[in-house]
């Protein structure tokens, strides 16, 4: 098992993340971009993730990453004013430098990554997942089984 690369961010709200701190829960990793269209379809999806696990109060944490001026992407409070406008409200962090998604090895979006209680990468998937594929990327990270 491969530890997963920590990272303290701050989210739209300006709260701050750690990722070790979210030890004993799973992590749900979601790299994106407000520009990548199967970003856009899979986060209704997320949103109720999110909502059904107790908006990060049980053993799934929900989180995004965004890449502020990365590529095309445009800043921060663009970001936010996205989220805000499409009724998003799980915490999405600012990886203002690209650092995070250098370590993570992001070349595609959306990109997830899926990280067990111990904090290790447990998978990730390339590309747009539907909420079936989510809960069973989920249950198999819970489980420690990969089907």
């Amino acid at each position: 098992m491969v530890p997963a690369p920590d990272f303290t961010l701050t989210d739209q709200y300006g709260e701050t993340h750690t990722l070790s701190d979210y030890q004993g829960q799973t992590v749900f990793l979601n790299f994106w971009a407000t520009w990548c269209g199967p970003c856009k379809m899979e986060m209704p999806d997320i949103q109720a993730l999110y909502e059904d696990w107790d908006e990060n109060a049980g053993d799934l944490v929900v989180l995004g990453v965004a890449g502020p001026g990365i590529g095309q992407e445009g800043s921060a409070e663009d970001i936010a004013a996205f989220l805000e406008e499409n009724g998003y409200t799980y915490p999405v962090v600012m990886d203002t430098t690209g650092e995070i998604f250098m370590s993570y090895g992001i070349t595609a979006f959306p990109t997830t990554f899926m990280i067990d209680r111990e904090g290790n990468v447990f998978g990730y998937a390339a590309g747009q997942l539907n909420e079936e594929l989510m809960t069973s990327i989920i249950r198999q990270t819970m489980e420690g089984k990969r089907n």
